[in-house]
């Protein structure tokens, strides 16, 4: 008997695990109302050689691993960089974009969306070749100490925040690379100058795949990187983890979802749902 009854708990706890789960995995269990009324969706992406770029389709899974190409609608409008992607669904009630966690949000113009089924975070990287300069070290030495307070303000920390005594060491660096990673970099730059006054650091943003290869071919002193290093990069570089990021994904404030699931964002950047009507119609058919 006892036996018999904690069977028919398991299978209580399990069923109602089942419909937490399937409530969860998004919005078009039931129907959005205005969504029929957006019309054909605008899916805004970054440039191929982005960073984030790269993440999120590898999160939609998306991303063929072996060439680094991805399946996002060639008919896609193209930002060159979060804020251009921000501005882009702000202006635009009918599109949906995805950014760092880095972007100031106005609620009042965009606002952040769930996405169900998957992780969105990714981590931010430093990379550089051969040895550093006793500057370089010193830097990366107050970033991975006292510098993870700055991180902290809007991104996650890699180490706990400790005290930071720079050795003065002299020089400058050339630092270039991400667009997402830019600003944070900058921040931390700033910061340590103020502690070293003999340091001098340049950051430049244009995006991974140009800093990581900057750094192989001795234009940067240190890449900046949000993705994960190619196999080649990954052999000729040495990364160091900074930070860790989330990719939001954004709408329009006057677009009523509030959530979607991993699965039909795929089928909207690969170009499968073209209108946002599609995701009532699928809601309709369950």
């Amino acid at each position: 008997m006892l036996k018999k009854n904690l069977q028919k708990t398991m299978a209580a706890i399990a069923m109602v695990a089942t419909m937490i789960t399937g409530c969860s995995q998004g919005t078009t269990n039931v129907r959005v109302d205005g969504l029929n009324s957006l019309g054909k969706i605008n899916i805004i992406s970054r440039e191929e050689e982005s960073g984030t770029r790269n993440v999120f389709a590898q999160k939609l899974g998306i991303l063929d691993e072996t060439t680094g190409k991805d399946k996002i609608a060639d008919q896609c409008t193209v930002a060159d960089s979060n804020e251009a992607a921000y501005e882009k669904a702000a202006d635009d009630k009918s599109a949906i974009a995805y950014v760092s966690s880095g972007v100031d949000l106005d609620e009042s113009k965009v606002k952040s969306i769930t996405v169900t089924g998957s992780d969105m975070t990714r981590s931010f990287y430093l990379a550089y070749k051969g040895e550093m300069s006793d500057v370089e070290e010193d830097f990366i030495r107050y970033i991975k100490s006292e510098g993870q307070k700055k991180v902290s303000e809007k991104y996650t920390t890699v180490a706990d925040p400790a005290t930071f005594l720079s050795d003065k060491a002299e020089g400058k660096i050339k630092i270039g690379g991400s667009t997402s990673v830019a600003p944070l970099v900058e921040e931390l730059a700033d910061e340590y100058m103020k502690l070293n006054s003999n340091a001098t650091i340049t950051v430049i943003a244009t995006d991974s795949g140009n800093g990581l290869s900057g750094a192989m071919e001795g234009t940067y002193d240190i890449g900046m990187s949000s993705r994960e290093l190619k196999s080649y990069e990954d052999e000729l570089l040495t990364k160091v983890e900074i930070a860790k990021d989330e990719v939001h994904v954004i709408v329009n404030k006057d677009n009523p979802i509030e959530r979607i699931t991993i699965d039909q964002l795929a089928d909207i950047y690969t170009g499968k749902v073209t209108e946002w009507s599609q995701l009532n119609a699928t809601a309709e058919e369950k």
